[in-house]
């Protein structure tokens, strides 16, 4: 992903690249001024795609709302609104309804950032696929970001389950809203 448009802004909010800086997690703000300017692609190849993309629309007093792509081979694309709550610096998924709150599929694999070319699904599907979700989900599920030391243009998502972070990390490109959507490459 080129840095000439993404490392402007990441340093305009005072996020910058070095050893010191990779450790420390960014604060809801940091975070926030991240997701009004830059779609967040997770595990990007070198073919400029991603395992699977989020776009925050809204900020809320105690939340915000993320649409999030992802596909299976030989299935439409998928796109999904969640409501992620803060508490403190990290972003929380609840339990109950996992924050789900539509669903939608697309044809071929490229998710646009203004969500067009979207069909709903029933919201009779909700429930069933709330009900999966809260099975395979723990308690408590949250995350928190760093900046990849790599460059300004890409973060880590910490994940919390339980209170106790995963060793993996998820590394995602900061792909600019004004690109107007990206790849997504399909699993399975």
């Amino acid at each position: 992903m080129p840095a000439r448009f993404i490392a402007p802004s990441l340093l305009a909010i005072g996020l910058c690249a070095t050893p010191a800086a990779a450790q420390e997690f960014l604060s809801r703000a940091e975070v926030e001024a991240v997701m009004q300017d830059f779609a967040f692609c997770y595990h990007p190849s070198d073919r400029f795609s991603c395992a699977w993309a989020e776009v925050y629309s809204e900020f809320g007093e105690d939340h915000v709302i993320l649409h999030t792509a992802s596909a299976v081979w030989e299935e439409p694309l998928e796109v999904q609104r969640y409501r992620l709550n803060w508490v403190d610096n990290a972003l929380c998924i609840p339990y109950e309804d996992q924050g789900l709150e539509a669903a939608w599929e697309a044809e071929g694999y490229r998710f646009a950032f203004d969500l067009s070319g979207l069909t709903a699904l029933d919201d009779e599907v909700l429930p069933e696929r709330i009900e999966r979700l809260r099975e395979a989900s723990p308690r408590e599920f949250c995350f928190r970001y760093t900046v990849d030391d790599a460059g300004p243009d890409a973060l880590f998502q910490h994940v919390f389950r339980d209170g106790v972070v995963d060793e993996a990390l998820d590394p995602i490109a900061l792909i600019p809203l004004f690109s107007s959507g990206v790849a997504i490459a399909p699993s399975g």
